[in-house]
């Protein structure tokens, strides 16, 4: 049942989210000195709060598919722009091929599959359809890319 998804989701979220402030408040002078750090730290709580929100959502009682479209759209897209705007910080300064060329990989990350994603499901779901199935991926990606992204900006 997608009620148990939610709960492992969400349960494994909040706990990453935890351990994320942990992390980053025993690492707080060196984040202070590194734009790109704190960058890559706002981005891993985007991606660790995704599936929290989501999965409360996901268990209000009898709400109508169109109404779980309608917010897992405001999600997407309140997610997508946060991440955006934290990633401002992570970019590069120049504008040489290079800089270009890291520009466009940061903005067509797994970041941006995973906010694409529960876009994509909330439109499925405003359409009628099961768009939970296009829902897991999104949150399973999440909190991938969130460990992935921690790890690596705890060990630089």
């Amino acid at each position: 049942m997608w009620t148990d998804f939610a709960v492992i989701a969400g349960s494994a979220s909040g706990a990453l989210t935890g351990l994320l402030f942990v992390a980053v408040s025993l690492n707080r002078e060196r984040l202070e000195e590194h734009p790109a750090l704190r960058s890559e730290a706002g981005q891993t709580l985007v991606l660790f709060l995704l599936p929290l929100i989501v999965s409360m959502v996901l268990v209000i009682p009898g709400e109508p598919s169109w109404v779980l479209g309608l917010e897992l759209v405001a999600v997407a897209i309140v997610s997508g722009v946060a991440m955006g705007l934290i990633s401002r910080g992570k970019r590069p300064e120049g504008d040489g091929p290079e800089d270009r060329l890291a520009r466009l990989l940061d903005s067509v990350s797994f970041n941006l599959v995973t906010m694409l994603l529960v876009l994509a499901a909330g439109i499925v779901e405003l359409a009628g359809a099961d768009g939970l199935y296009v829902l897991a991926p999104a949150l399973i990606l999440a909190l991938v890319n969130g460990v992935t992204n921690a790890w690596l900006f705890l060990t630089r």
